[in-house]
């Protein structure tokens, strides 16, 4: 029955999104047409694009995933799967134009319905999720879930879903939890799967165990595998500390561990940011540049700027550049700055705790050494030393260098604890976003360049 639901409300959701492109291209030809009497003649060529856009639009949502099941997914998700979505499609759209007729689109239409379209549809979307809430809230639309297995995967995954009740996930019993059904508030299931599958009637199995109890799920597999009942297994990704994607090798999958899953639209949207960003600020700043320029090579001796070796993304070595805050022959030594270090110049102190020493890092976002947002890059001798100290440290070069990052926006910055910044830097790089970016780039001015630890 919720199958078959599931699958009429897609046929509605497409159908929907077809209106809204067709509705915003509609609104435009009006504007174009009627309002502001566009050239004559090429009214019927702008109706009939309509139709080709709408093709466009359905291939490049479909293929976004727009119309698989995001009961699980966030808003945040599912706002970004429409902006690439609509994004690709225009684009896709205007190029497939170019090819088949001379009379090429206006400026004003180019720019407006991409905004229009992307407008209406997250709208109507956020409208549907607020329904589909307010209808699970009355106990309909639920999906139902038998879990099998005690593996620590299997609790995070009750725990993730019991903080999303809006998914409208219900679980009907839980077998073999070895005490966590009782735990988390789910009905223990005393009977074998087979006699819990026939009892109950689940919508999804779910079997999740530790890797040491593999054989249990291989067994639990080769007796069920017959079955209409979807079965899902939840893998032991112990030692994938920053994510994990799939990937096909010769055909064949294979699943990639501690590779974040990033796709090539989110990191061309991180380049972009850090482009522009590091470009407009290099142009804004350069009077501030200057002028520590200056006030560096005036009051010590020395060059104005310090280039350093440091491990950037992949574990690859690049120069990372600061104005010079000591002494010529202290730079030379690889060690770590401690309060009060006598090598600092007076300068340089007020530099380091201010954070103006690292404005040339700028530089090194714009040609792509480093990015706005990241973990901050340690010198090659401490990489050498911590990688066999510290678990998952290396793991940490998976993302691109960053001026800011969440280990600092959270405190952890300068004399503080390594593991804390490590797990920061992990925990980053596991849930990267562009909002999360954006997020670290507003605390960081937020809380201020000054930090008691930066010396």
């Amino acid at each position: 029955m919720l199958r078959e639901q599931s699958k009429n409300f897609n046929i509605v959701q497409r159908a929907a999104d077809l209106f809204f492109v067709l509705a915003a291209w509609a609104i435009l030809y009006y504007l174009r047409f009627i309002v502001f009497e566009g050239e004559i003649g090429t009214d019927a060529i702008f109706l009939k694009a309509g139709f080709l856009l709408a093709a466009i639009s359905a291939f490049f949502f479909s293929k976004e995933g727009l119309y698989a099941s995001l009961r699980l997914s966030s808003r945040q998700t599912e706002v970004l799967k429409i902006l690439r979505a609509n994004l690709f499609s225009s684009i896709a759209f205007i190029f497939v134009l170019y090819f088949l007729t001379e009379k090429r689109l206006s400026r004003f239409v180019i720019l407006a319905y991409p905004i229009l379209s992307t407008v209406a549809l997250i709208v109507f979307r956020m409208m549907v999720r607020s329904y589909l809430r307010k209808l699970r809230a009355r106990g309909r639309n639920l999906r139902s879930f038998l879990l099998v297995g005690s593996g620590w995967m299997m609790k995070d995954f009750v725990m993730h879903l019991q903080g999303h009740p809006d998914a409208g996930i219900r679980f009907a019993g839980w077998i073999d939890s070895h005490g966590l059904a009782h735990q988390l508030g789910v009905a223990e299931v005393s009977m074998s799967l087979e006699e819990a599958r026939a009892a109950i009637s689940p919508d999804q199995i779910v079997i999740g165990y530790d890797g040491s109890e593999t054989a249990k799920v291989q067994e639990l597999l080769k007796n069920n595998f017959n079955d209409v009942v979807p079965i899902t297994v939840l893998p032991d990704l112990s030692y994938s500390f920053v994510g994990y994607r799939v990937e096909y090798i010769a055909g064949l999958p294979a699943l990639v561990v501690n590779q974040p899953d990033f796709s090539e639209f989110d990191l061309f949207l991180k380049r972009s940011l850090d482009f522009t960003a590091s470009l407009v600020g290099l142009l804004v700043l350069s009077p501030v540049l200057l002028v520590i320029a200056l006030i560096v090579k005036f009051s010590s001796r020395g060059p104005i700027f310090f280039g350093q070796e440091r491990i950037g993304l992949d574990g690859k070595a690049f120069k990372m550049w600061k104005f010079r805050s000591m002494s010529v022959s202290a730079e030379k030594q690889s060690t770590w700055t401690v309060k009060n270090d006598p090598r600092t110049t007076a300068i340089g102190a007020i530099l380091r705790k201010t954070s103006l020493d690292e404005l040339p890092q700028l530089w090194n976002v714009l040609v792509g050494n480093m990015s706005l947002v990241g973990p901050r890059p340690e010198q090659t001798q401490y990489v050498a030393q911590f990688r066999n100290q510290i678990p998952a440290y290396m793991l940490r070069h998976k993302m691109k260098a960053g001026i800011t990052g969440w280990a600092q926006v959270n405190g952890w910055r300068g004399d503080t604890s390594l593991n804390e910044r490590i797990a920061c830097d992990l925990y980053y790089i596991k849930n990267w976003s562009i909002w999360l970016d954006l997020k670290i780039i507003f605390l960081t001015f937020w809380k201020g360049f000054i930090n008691k630890n930066a010396y």
